[in-house]
Formats: C-alpha cells, sequence, structure tokens
C-alpha cells in the first residue's frame, strides 16, 4: 500500500498522475490554491483523498506542514506503507533519506518529468496542427504562458478555419497528446520537432 503527500502549492496539477496508485492521498494547498486539477479520477476503485489546506503564508510553510503529517503519520502507519511525497521540492530529499533510515520505504515523486512519457502518438485534428505549426515559428518568449491567452490566440489562429472549432477542445488536444504542459508558472511548451 502507498500513501502519496502532495505539495500541490509546488506541482500545481495532479493532471497525469494516477491516482490508482494511492490507498490514501494526503492533498497539501496553501491559501493560493483556489482550484484543485485532479485530472482523471478512477471510476472503479476508490481513492480516498484528504484535502489539508493551510491559511497561512510563508517561506516552506507548507514543507513544514507535509514534514509535520508525514512524521506524524509515520507513528500510526503500519510498517508496509509507502510513503511517497509528490512535488519537485528537492528539500524534501533529507526527511526522505531519513523515513528510509528507521526503516519507512519512502520516495520523492517528481511531476517535473512526466511529458516524458508525451503521447505524440495521438494524432491531432487539422486545427490542432496548424496552432503547432505556428507556435513553432513563435521566440519561445513570446509564446502565450497562460492558459487563458493561449485559448484567445488558438482561437484567432483557428476561427477561419470553421467557426465550430472550440479553442478549449484545441487546448485540450494539445495538453493531452503532450505538446503542452500546465503548471503554477503556466503554459509550458513540449512541441516535438
Amino acid at each position: 500500500m502507498i500513501w502519496g503527500f502532495v505539495d500541490y502549492e509546488n506541482v500545481g496539477s495532479l493532471e497525469g498522475f494516477s491516482l490508482l496508485d494511492y490507498e490514501r492521498v494526503f492533498l497539501f494547498c496553501g491559501p493560493k490554491n483556489t482550484k484543485i486539477k485532479l485530472g482523471e479520477l478512477p471510476s472503479t476503485e476508490f481513492c480516498r483523498i484528504e484535502l489539508i489546506g493551510i491559511k497561512t503564508i510563508g517561506a516552506n510553510n507548507l514543507d513544514f506542514h507535509i514534514a509535520f503529517h508525514v512524521g506524524r503519520l509515520h507513528e500510526s502507519a503500519a510498517k508496509d506503507i509507502e510513503f511517497h511525497i509528490i512535488t519537485n521540492d528537492t528539500g524534501f530529499n533529507g526527511l526522505i533519506n531519513h523515513l528510509k533510515k528507521i526503516d519507512r520505504p519512502c520516495k520523492r515523486i517528481s511531476t517535473k518529468n512526466k511529458v516524458i512519457n508525451a503521447n505524440y502518438s495521438i494524432e491531432l485534428s487539422e486545427c490542432a496542427n496548424l496552432v503547432v505549426s505556428r507556435i513553432k515559428q513563435i521566440d519561445g518568449r513570446k509564446r502565450p504562458r497562460k492558459k487563458p491567452s493561449l485559448i484567445n490566440w488558438i482561437n484567432s489562429q483557428c476561427k477561419h478555419m470553421n467557426s465550430e472549432v472550440s479553442a478549449e477542445k484545441i487546448y485540450e488536444e494539445l495538453r493531452l497528446s503532450g505538446n503542452i504542459s500546465v503548471g503554477t508558472s503556466g503554459v509550458t511548451y513540449h512541441l516535438k520537432h
């Protein structure tokens, strides 16, 4: 059995993340995390998700709360339960190594490299292909960085092709195919060359 401790301020989304791997998930959110993106939810299995909202703001505040709960639950959890700390923050490595020394299976799961498994085999629609080819022509520093601005840009590129084309659907097509990912810092492009 695996319990996951999610540093949501750091990872920004659980889209593309398999909740089925976990018996329990502790989702730690700061005051700026007003919306939670879970991605695809299990349809036939149960996954217990506990939301832990932290109202105070401060440097490493959420990290300290995660460390506290990990320690508290280490004391009460069965020894065969593995802990996963889901974060891109390498500052947790010391805690993880300590837990391993006291015989708690534990590891850090980074979401930064999830895009390596991007599904480029998904066949893109005509409009999505047009969007990808035009984005490639734009200097990386000038590409839309926020979801609403990218959706507006997609709409401006595709509306002449078909008035019924949904920029939101094209955006999702790009995300699901791995051409883009979205995190707390906005849209990141992973366009295949």
